[in-house]
């Protein structure tokens, strides 16, 4: 018997049931406390930049933009951290929509209930905000170039590893209408870095206090295995975690993504694999903190986590049980120690 195809209402309808249903693992994994969840690392530091802007220099560390959002949000009357909270979860449904438009169910579903996805579009961090702007860019990369170049110019304001997706609209025919926009908010935000803390080179002086440097994947393994932060007294319920944890939590989401980048490359598409490819190369060179949070650092590699949806019906199927076990662990790992 034939399958019926499936509507663009159904499909879309399905999207937002995924999205939910991830969002509503992860908050029964921390015991719905909404407001300590909202308020779990990165998130209070975007609340209190929110209510009191770049006090201390080291807030630069977080891009001006979705504070920004918040703090306009709690302009109608919304507490500073559930403005956040409502704002974060609002456009999280926003990157799974575009892949359905682009690439389809499948890839959606695989976005939607990526583990490090959820975690970090439910908390008020900035990663809902850069991937709706950066794929929205990435959409229009070849019909409106000036809108994409703005797109993106605004997607790194809200986070600026965002730049390492500009080889894929550099790349384009259109590079020229692209790169002018695209240029104009790169300086608005290095002249932003100037006038709160005089240097536009601010970012990398304060990657250094993470002990962040591009000493490749031996010297990474190394510090994972073996650092100040892996060796801190880090617990998951009874749980010890250890160096080896902590490699095994980084090449987890790490070989995900470049078998999807290998996947773009043999399909022979090599924007989406251009689109992919510095923030997964990044990943193997880099020390420090930031090593630690491949889950979220990696996340702009759409393509190339959404190719591996593209699979036979029984691996995508125990691929989606997998992860949603993995959301409850990741709202745990979250809560009580520090995931990414």
């Amino acid at each position: 018997m034939a399958v019926r195809e499936l509507t663009p209402r159904e499909k879309g309808l399905i999207v937002v049931l995924a999205v939910l249903a991830g969002k509503l693992i992860l908050l029964h994994a921390v015991g719905f406390r909404v407001e300590e969840f909202s308020f779990r690392w990165d998130g209070l530091h975007f609340i209190t930049i929110a209510e009191s802007g770049y006090f201390d220099v080291h807030e630069l560390a977080f891009g001006p933009l979705f504070p920004l959002m918040i703090r306009a949000l709690s302009k109608l009357g919304l507490e500073t951290w559930l403005s956040a909270f409502l704002l974060a979860n609002f456009l999280s449904f926003i990157p799974p929509f575009i892949v359905l438009r682009r690439w389809g169910p499948r890839p959606a579903l695989f976005l939607a209930l990526n583990p490090a996805y959820v975690l970090f579009t439910t908390a008020p961090y900035s990663e809902a905000l850069a991937l709706s702007l950066a794929l929205a860019a990435y959409d229009l990369r070849d019909r409106k170039p000036e809108a994409a170049g703005v797109l993106l110019g605004l997607a790194v304001t809200a986070k600026y590893s965002m730049v390492l997706l500009a080889p894929a609209f550099i790349l384009s025919r259109e590079w020229k209408r692209f790169l002018i926009p695209f240029a104009v908010f790169c300086a608005l935000l290095a002249a932003f870095f100037v006038q709160v803390s005089g240097s536009p080179f601010t970012y990398f002086e304060i990657e250094r206090t993470w002990d962040s440097s591009l000493d490749g994947p031996i010297a990474q393994a190394k510090w994972l295995l073996g650092s100040w932060f892996v060796n801190q007294n880090w617990h998951v319920g009874d749980f010890r975690l250890r160096g080896v944890h902590w490699l095994l939590h980084h090449w987890a989401f790490l070989v995900p993504y470049t078998v999807g980048l290998f996947l773009l490359a043999r399909r022979r598409r090599w924007a989406d694999f251009t689109f992919s490819a510095p923030t997964v190369a990044l990943q193997y060179l880099i020390t420090g903190v930031p090593a630690v949070s491949a889950s979220r650092l990696l996340l702009p590699a759409v393509p190339a986590w959404c190719a591996l949806a593209e699979t036979e019906d029984y691996v995508f199927i125990t691929l989606i049980v997998a992860m949603l076990v993995g959301i409850h662990y990741a709202g745990l790992w979250h809560m009580e120690a520090f995931f990414g």
